[in-house]
């Protein structure tokens, strides 16, 4: 059963269709590109008028106050409040052109360049980072020598320059890198080419170098061409092109491992890099080598002290064999004392017999009486024993 009657949405639902309807059929609408700051929508207004931009995203963004020519379908887009239903016309973009010559020019170039740039990013990915001072410590740790390739404009004096301010901060290890010089256009074909050159001629790392200049001469050193040739040899590679902020130079700084004001500064910086790494690598040298003499001396020290020992025990060893010696020689002291008294004793006597044998002997002396009584009464008791028997 259909209803009789329509709510209010409804109705601007209805009318947005029929609005729509009658609106379907294309046009070609000229105006001034605005934006609105507030919402982020694009307008085309002819100062009286303004209808809003679908389906351009951000497309517009480079053209804001640029008179433009699009081709396009007239839109109504309703805008619901509680209190009101408001209609807003707009125009479904299907392509557009800049009617000032020269701002299209400008445009084009300006969506050229934003494709090239999206490629670059794209490509990007594939490519090695060489961190300027990472890098360079790195190579001078693996290897003494290193040969370094200086790209330049024909008949450039910025090589010289570059070579100069790398000595002068170098110092006395300036003869750790050798410069190999490329003369080139710098336009972008033949600056691939020699790109491409000397990163093969087996140098480690790249310098472009371009001195100061008008932004139109320095928008033309280099290119695509030439920054995708640096990604893909993916070699160390730093620039120094002025201070231009050129857009093509700008898109060679993109690819770049390192951007330098000047090429004075670039070899000024290597420079500065070398002499400090150097300077600690014969530091470090140096410390080693004491390190060395150190333990060479310790182990002296410690042998020497080992031989001390051994001194220290023979020494207690001699001690107590003269501590022997001395107690035994004690003895023999004691025991020659004992001989020398035992020989002055030997000798009195010896002295003693002599006078003796030289003295008269005595006369035997008279037995007494009483002697002979017994021995006569003895010998008379024997007889008498005898008799018996």
């Amino acid at each position: 059963m259909n209803k009789s009657w329509m709510t209010p949405s409804e109705i601007v639902e209805r009318l947005s269709r029929l609005i729509s309807a009658g609106f379907s059929f294309p046009v070609k609408v000229r105006g001034t590109v605005i934006l609105d700051t507030q919402r982020r929508y694009y307008r085309l207004t002819d100062g009286k008028a303004a209808i809003t931009l679908l389906n351009v995203g951000n497309s517009l963004e480079q053209l804001v106050g640029v008179e433009v020519e699009i081709n396009g379908v007239p839109d109504a887009t309703p805008f619901y409040t509680e209190d009101n239903t408001t209609f807003y016309p707009g125009l479904r973009v299907n392509s557009f052109k800049v009617l000032n010559e020269e701002e299209d020019r400008e445009f084009q170039e300006e969506r050229e360049f934003q494709r090239m740039l999206a490629e670059v990013n794209a490509r990007l990915r594939e490519k090695n980072q060489y961190v300027f001072w990472q890098t360079f410590s790195r190579l001078l740790k693996e290897e003494k020598h290193l040969r370094v390739g200086l790209i330049y404009g024909n008949s450039a004096q910025v090589p010289q320059d570059f070579i100069v301010g790398y000595e002068g901060a170098a110092g006395e290890y300036a003869d750790r890198i050798e410069f190999v010089r490329f003369e080139s256009s710098l336009a972008d074909g033949e600056l691939a080419k020699t790109i491409e050159e000397a990163a093969n001629s087996g140098v480690h790392a790249l310098f472009l170098l371009r001195g100061g200049g008008s932004p139109e001469d320095l928008a033309r050193v280099g290119g695509f061409e030439s920054a995708m040739t640096i990604i893909r040899v993916n070699i160390p590679f730093y620039v120094a092109i002025g201070h231009s902020f050129d857009r093509m130079v700008s898109l060679l700084e993109k690819v770049a491992d390192g951007i330098f004001a000047t090429p004075t500064k670039a070899g000024q910086e290597l420079g500065t890099l070398v002499y400090l790494l150097s300077h600690f690598e014969n530091l470090e040298d140096k410390t080693r080598n004491a390190e060395i003499e150190l333990r060479l001396k310790e182990q002296q020290l410690e042998q020497q002290h080992k031989e001390l020992r051994s001194l220290r025990e023979q020494l207690q060893l001699k001690e107590q064999q003269l501590k022997e010696y001395l107690t035994l020689k004690e003895e023999l002291l004691s025991l020659k004392e004992q001989l020398n008294l035992k020989e002055q004793q030997l000798q009195e006597y010896l002295t003693l017999k002599e006078q003796l044998k030289q003295q008269p002997p005595e006369p035997p002396k008279a037995i007494p009486t009483w002697v002979w009584v017994l021995l006569g009464a003895l010998g008379l008791i024997i007889l008498l024993l005898l008799l018996l028997k």
